[in-house]
Order: structure tokens, then sequence, then C-alpha cells
């Protein structure tokens, strides 16, 4: 009998470290070769990590919600015979996406339950200093221009956390905050939970989304009866469409125009760039049970109607089921989020960094107004969308809405759009 320790391995390109979000063995369990041990979750990929060996697992060393250094111990198993030194871990068996993960920001590190973890030596700045920091962190210092070989960090082992980050960008002291030694407002009839997985990564992203852009947002009303005719003689022809098709393709079509080129573009304002894309992928936000994700539609202006159905059902399904691919999740160069049925008025969407701008779409309803100086019922529905500040000038916000809401509202101006 030896004592295999099994540690994290290298998952993706720049990854150092991942947060262990849920256990699925325990201490004492017997385990199989390609037993799933653990579900691990980075900066780039949610991974189910199987065993490489089989026997008895007989320690973990880490709790729910800890982060993990790669090459760190996460857990030993008695195997019987053979050399029981630690081997490089294969490579996971099932992998799911994060978060939109192309700007995540990294989660504050956690403490290891026991000594026996290897240590990471930290990459070395160009200044010779070693720093230790996430690459989701080491992203934030630069998108908001900061020498993070400059901050002394207060996360554990001197890691440099976001809030390090942000404190130092905005000029505040960095000294690290006491920890309560219970949570705040916590009644002994109340349940505490930790904050992890893809709902801490949600959070991580719409805290820079904040922190770093500065959000506008323009609201106008869109007369969808036009295009509540058209998707019922489709839906009568054999294709059920939803609404998103008919406003991914008007989208789509403003973009192209040269006064909203900015509005289609990536901004990294730590290196002063700008960069105008010339495809234009959609990302889709879509609520799951995990939290919500954003597919990307690729090439959306060149897709018809057809493949655009089959491909938003495809996406909405693999995203409720936790089956999206890290490459089906990245790459948007504007997001348009909805909130269909539970829409209400309006509301404030937050920019999908380092994207520039956002579309919210709410519900549609029939409502009263006036045409022609007669009052008429017609489809109507609000249309929001932010803006970063920054790069958007308020008068283009408006002008890109009123743009698509033209298309909208005359489906033949968007059939000639799309000729």
């Amino acid at each position: 009998m030896s004592v295999f320790e099994f540690k994290l391995p290298d998952i993706g390109e720049g990854v150092v470290e991942g947060e262990l979000v849920s256990w699925l063995v325990d201490e004492g369990e017997a385990v199989q070769e390609d037993t799933p041990l653990f579900e691990v979750l980075t900066d780039k990929v949610s991974a189910v990590i199987p065993s490489p060996k089989q026997g008895k697992v007989t320690k973990r060393f880490f709790e729910e919600g800890d982060i993990v250094p790669v090459g760190g111990v996460v857990l030993t198993i008695a195997v019987s015979g053979g050399d029981g030194a630690a081997a490089p871990a294969p490579a996971p068996v099932e992998s799911a996406p994060a978060a939109p993960a192309q700007a995540a920001s990294a989660p504050a590190a956690a403490a290891p339950v026991a000594p026996v973890v290897a240590a990471i030596t930290p990459p070395v700045a160009p200044s010779g200093k070693r720093v230790r920091a996430t690459p989701a962190t080491r992203k934030l210092a630069r998108t908001l221009g900061v020498d993070i070989t400059a901050i002394e960090g207060t996360g554990e082992h001197g890691r440099v956390t976001k809030e390090d980050v942000q404190r130092w960008a905005h000029g505040v002291a960095k000294t690290k905050p006491a920890a309560p030694s219970a949570p705040l407002g916590a009644a002994a009839e109340d349940e505490v939970r930790k904050l992890k997985g893809m709902r801490r990564k949600i959070s991580e992203t719409m805290r820079m989304s904040k922190d770093t852009a500065a959000h506008f947002t323009y609201v106008d009303e869109v007369d969808f009866t036009a295009i509540v005719e058209l998707k019922n003689a489709l839906r009568t022809a054999g294709l059920k469409a939803t609404f998103l098709p008919f406003v991914m393709k008007a989208v789509c079509s403003v973009l192209k125009r040269e006064e909203f080129e900015y509005l289609n573009a990536h901004v990294d304002y730590a290196k002063g760039e700008i960069v105008v894309k010339r495809s234009y992928h959609l990302g889709i936000a879509a609520a799951t049970d995990a939290g919500l994700m954003v597919p990307v539609v690729f090439n959306v202006d060149r897709k018809n109607m057809r493949s655009l159905v089959d491909e938003l059902n495809a996406l909405g399904e693999g995203a409720r089921t936790n089956k999206l691919s890290l490459g089906q999740l990245s790459g948007s160069t504007f997001t348009i989020t909805s909130l269909g049925k539970l829409g209400g008025m309006f509301a404030t969407p937050i920019i999908n960094p380092p994207e520039t701008a956002i579309l919210g779409l709410h519900k549609i309803e029939k409502r009263p107004v006036v045409i022609d100086g007669e009052i008429v019922i017609r489809d109507r529905m609000y249309m929001s969308c932010s803006f970063d500040h920054r790069l958007i000038d308020g008068h283009v916000g408006a002008a890109f809405v009123q743009a698509v809401k033209d298309l909208l509202e005359s489906p033949a101006l968007l059939l000639a759009e799309l000729s």
C-alpha cells in the first residue's frame, strides 16, 4: 500500500490556479481510474477532474471555495503496490465553460487547509519583483493603468488581489482589512453560504465592468407590430422564430455603418488601443440555473434567418445543460440581453468587457398609442442600451438606438439593408 499525491494539473495556458467548486468524492471513498474527483473553476474554464489511480481517498486538503494552485496537492489516494509518488495528472474528462471568460476578474485567494500544498513560484515582473496574482487580476491592473509590481498584496502569502488593484488605482491606503468574527447581520437561525463558483465569477465580472466603464443608458420604445406580423407569417410557413433573430439582424446592419463602428469594438485603455472589429459576433446573454452565460453567435451578418433560429436553439440548450465549450462563450463583439416575459419596462444592462455597448430587450405587450390622430393598439417594447461613455458619445448612442428602431419598425427597410 502506498500513497499517491494528486496535484492540480495544468488545465489551460496561463492558468496558475483554480477555485475548487465542489468535491465529488469523500475521504475514505473507493475510486476507480477516471472516477470524477472534484470540479475546478479557473479564469478560462470549468472542468471535472478525474482520478488517475484506483484506490481509496485518504485525505482532502482543500475546502469547497478555496483557491488551489496548479501543482498543489489536492488529495491523496491509497493505492495497492506500485510507486506512490505523485505523477502528472491526466487531462480533465469533462469540461464546461465558465461565465463570460474573456473578461472575468479573478477572485481573492483563500488559504489551503493543510500545509502540504506545493508552493508555486509566481511569475517575475519586468522589474525583477515576484508578484503573486491571477491572470485576471493582472488584466484588471493593465486596464486601470496600474503597475502591479508596485502593489503590496494583502491576500494570503502576499497575493495581489482585485481589491488591492482597485484601492491602488483610486489612491486608497493599502492595508489588509481585519476579518470580521462573523458575517455582518447573521443571526443564529440564518444560513451563511460561501460565494463561490460561477456566481463569484459573475460578481467579479460585473464589478470590473462597473469599475472600468463609464456607463450611460439610453431607452426608447419600439413598435414591434410589423415584426410580430412577419414572425407569425414565418411561423405559418414552418419557421418558428422568436423576435431575437430580427433584432440581431437589425443590430448587425447598423453596426456596419461607419458612424457606429466603435460600438463593435474592444477597448484596452491601459494600452491606449481600440480594436475596431470587422466581424459581427453577437453575445446573447442567457439565464441558467448556474448563473448568467453569454454564448456567442458568430458572423451574424452572414447567416440567414433559419440558421440563426437553429443556432439560437442549440446554444440555449447548451447553456441550460452546461455543455457549451469555451469557444462558444468567448469572442463576442457586441452583446444582447433579454429579460423576455419578465422584462418590465426597462433596465440598465451592464457592459460585457472589453466590449463598449450592450443592448437590453424587454417585454413586448399591446399598448394604446396615437397614430395619425387616432388611438390604436400596437405591439410595443422598451429597448435600453448601455454604452461606455469614455468612447461613445451620448448622441452617437442615441442615434444607434434610433437606427435599430427604424429597421425594426419597418421590416422592408431591414430587408433592403440585408440585400
